[in-house]
């Protein structure tokens, strides 16, 4: 993508008939910006003449020139664009929105094969930069940060995973109680983020993590499960929400509905909604993929010892185990779905924003659980509803 890039990869000459024949020519003059990182449109642009510059995070990494194309990232890969383009001249564009080409080539599949091929070629120089590299470090990064996170090996979660909390029994019950009224909420979180993507196969990678939370699996899902000692009956068909609320009858809490929620689960969950719907996309998807989904398996490993003093059958607490193995594919939905938006600085820092104020609430809410496990309940019993004493 410099001026001395021996990798350039034209667009074959059929294909550019078809961009001159339905697209819009533009003329620009040097120094307009006619892409913005961050913006999220599938438009691509072949450079009849002139030169265009390339800036990343303000900084400039390269220059295209004539005959080539530009735009090509989004193109293929349905992402906000992860760079700011410029004329260094005066320059003509031709620009075609992706569903009309891929509509003018269907006609012909050679052809629309070789131009797809041409682009992808072209997208892989970018790869080969760098900037895919970055982008793989830092999910990777960030889900290190939040797996190793206090909220995930909390002074609580260990303390239950040792059993070392002065009445077990009453701290799982408690955590029943209270941890209800967040994780029933679950679909509501899903849909909330579902109904912000901006792409219709992102939203549909999201309804089949819905369609888990409502006990339906494939085939192949309920072998993974069996492998791991979680029968089919004890959750084919069967919602997540009436899952917990079987762990909840096991640990001695008949009554879980709504009216009996603590102040701090109804904090906890409002501000997790409100950073939900009110930041960005990307903040949203920090906050329920990297800063709820990445951990979940991790974090509930410490409840399976725990569950032991309750000695009850395995299918009244299947919930913890199918979580620890379930989550594992939510977790990559939501990752690649990540990548879209972490192509740019603002979608990365958003994500992070997003993950690390997931992370805070819980471990706010553990903090508070482990609290009233210390004290059994007294810590809080003038100030809130409680679980009783």
């Amino acid at each position: 993508m410099t001026d001395d890039d021996t990798h350039r990869h034209y667009i074959p000459a059929a294909a550019v008939d078809r961009i001159v024949k339905i697209a819009d020519r533009i003329e620009l003059e040097a120094g307009e910006v006619f892409i913005r990182e961050g913006d999220f449109d599938e438009s691509i642009y072949l450079i009849e003449t002139g030169q265009v510059e390339v800036e990343r995070g303000g900084i400039t990494v390269g220059t295209i020139e004539a005959g080539d194309v530009v735009g090509e990232i989004a193109f293929i890969d349905r992402r906000p664009r992860t760079a700011t383009v410029q004329t260094c001249c005066t320059c003509v564009l031709l620009r075609v929105d992706r569903p009309d080409l891929l509509r003018e080539l269907s006609d012909d599949p050679d052809l629309l094969m070789e131009f797809v091929h041409a682009v992808e070629n072209r997208r892989r120089v970018h790869v080969e930069s760098g900037s895919e590299v970055t982008l793989d470090k830092f999910l990777s990064s960030v889900t290190k940060e939040a797996i190793s996170h206090r909220a995930i090996h909390h002074p609580y979660l260990l303390a239950l995973r040792n059993g070392e909390l002065p009445d077990m029994k009453w701290a799982l019950a408690d955590f029943a109680r209270q941890y209800h009224g967040y994780s029933s909420h679950f679909p509501r979180y899903l849909t909330t983020v579902i109904a912000r993507l901006e792409l219709s196969e992102h939203r549909a990678a999201l309804m089949e993590n819905l369609t888990e939370e409502a006990g339906i699996y494939e085939q192949g899902e309920l072998e993974e499960l069996a492998e791991i000692g979680v029968e089919k009956e004890w959750v084919d068909g069967i919602p997540h929400p009436a899952l917990f609320r079987r762990f909840c009858m096991a640990a001695g809490i008949e009554d879980s509905g709504a009216q009996n929620d603590s102040v701090e689960v109804i904090c906890w969950r409002e501000m997790f909604l409100a950073v939900l719907s009110g930041g960005s996309t990307a903040e949203a998807l920090g906050a329920l993929g990297l800063g709820t989904e990445a951990v979940v398996s991790t974090m509930y490993q410490h409840f399976l010892p725990a569950l032991e003093i309750l000695k009850v059958p395995p299918s009244q607490t299947v919930f913890f185990p199918l979580h620890a193995a379930v989550d594992d594919h939510h977790q990559e939905t939501l990752r690649d779905i990540s990548r879209h938006y972490a192509g740019t600085e603002a979608g990365r820092t958003d994500l992070l924003k997003g993950m690390r104020k997931a992370l805070a609430l819980r471990a706010g809410f553990w903090d508070w659980l482990y609290l009233r496990a210390q004290t059994l309940g007294a810590c809080d019993r003038n100030s809130t509803t409680t679980f009783g004493a």
